[in-house]
């Protein structure tokens, strides 16, 4: 039964709130990182990288449709081109164009076990080229190898302009950034992961760009052949664990629980039986760990990154460099106080 009188909730109220504040700036305990100055460092060579791209897409006149109001906007492409895939969010790819993303995949990366010794595979859609740039900066930055998978389609605002598609983005980097590693299979994507959908115009626009970089591009008869024999490529590798960027189909797969696939660092084996199942469900099952960049105003929050990037780039007060630990005895003995408060003051009568 509650109290009739409203003095009685109040003072409640307000301990909950002094003892809220009290967990938060003292039972909660943020520590730096060993990894940090690691962190730091792909942050910058993403900067930099991020710097490279722009001003090569200004050299040739391509411009993002974009409003400059945000530092890297010019790494966004536009909503609709022949070789567009699907309609994109407008705000993940803003929140995207940060360069602070290496530094949580540094952590991400180390948290899974990567190192020097490390085979890395990446499965890149070309609907989010700035985190293809944060993910490559950070494994460089580590030292481990990569091989790479592909794709040149794109959802809005990716790489889907006419002369600056990721193949030609990773060019740029390989030539003027140091990015030591390329491609080793290239894909449409798109339905299929053969360009499904495209119009001739923008299929004919890949082909051109695949010639233009002296790549061959892999086309399947179907998504269960595409995913098959991507699989059979990283297998061979032997990955130490599964990096995919954006939704390219191989990596989500066509069965019913590929909307449902966690994002962010999955240590946790997936269990999917599903035929149709993807790369990212095929290699966890294996206990592989897997990073899923989905979702990225999801992930953002979890580490307290701006969801929208403000005009000058300047660092933001976020969880990346750090770790968090939570004094879980006194936090339980709080609780359990606050309940012992709420019987004595008469708010629930026994």
């Amino acid at each position: 039964m509650l109290a009739s009188d409203p003095r009685r909730l109040y003072v409640i109220l307000g301990v909950a709130v002094l003892a809220l504040l009290f967990a938060r700036n003292v039972l909660v305990k943020r520590s730096d990182r060993g990894d940090a100055p690691a962190m730091l460092r792909a942050e910058a060579l993403a900067e930099q990288w991020f710097d490279i791209i722009e001003a090569r897409k200004q050299q040739a006149g391509i411009v993002s449709e974009v409003p400059q109001t945000f530092k890297h906007s010019a790494m966004l492409g536009q909503e609709w081109s022949e070789f567009t895939t699907t309609l994109g969010s407008l705000e993940a790819k803003r929140t995207a164009a940060n360069p602070r993303f290496a530094a949580l995949m540094i952590r991400m990366l180390h948290d899974a076990g990567v190192d020097s010794s490390s085979t890395v595979g990446l499965v890149l859609s070309g609907s989010f080229p700035t985190l293809a740039v944060t993910s490559l900066a950070a494994v460089q930055t580590i030292g481990a190898r990569a091989i790479i998978f592909s794709s040149l389609g794109s959802s809005s605002f990716g790489a889907n302009q006419p002369g600056a598609t990721w193949l030609d983005m990773e060019a740029w980097l390989a030539k003027d950034g140091g990015l030591r590693y390329r491609s080793a299979l290239v894909t449409m994507g798109a339905e299929g992961d053969s360009g499904g959908g495209l119009s001739e115009e923008g299929l004919e626009i890949l082909r051109r760009t695949a010639d233009r970089h002296g790549v061959v591009l892999s086309v399947f008869t179907s998504i269960e052949e595409a995913i098959q024999s991507k699989e059979e490529l990283l297998v061979s590798a032997g990955p130490d664990i599964l990096v995919n960027i954006g939704g390219n189909q191989t990596s989500l797969g066509i069965c019913e629980h590929a909307s449902t696939i966690p994002t962010g660092l999955v240590r946790h084996p997936l269990h999917c039986s599903d035929p149709g199942r993807g790369l990212i469900e095929r290699f966890s099952s294996h206990h592989i760990p897997v990073v899923h960049l989905l979702n990225i105003r999801d992930i953002a929050s979890r580490y307290d990154l701006p969801l929208l990037p403000d005009t000058d780039g300047s660092s933001v007060n976020d969880n990346v460099l750090y770790d968090t630990t939570v004094e879980r005895v006194p936090v339980l003995l709080l609780l359990f106080g606050l309940l012992g408060l709420i019987v004595m003051t008469g708010r629930i009568v026994l």
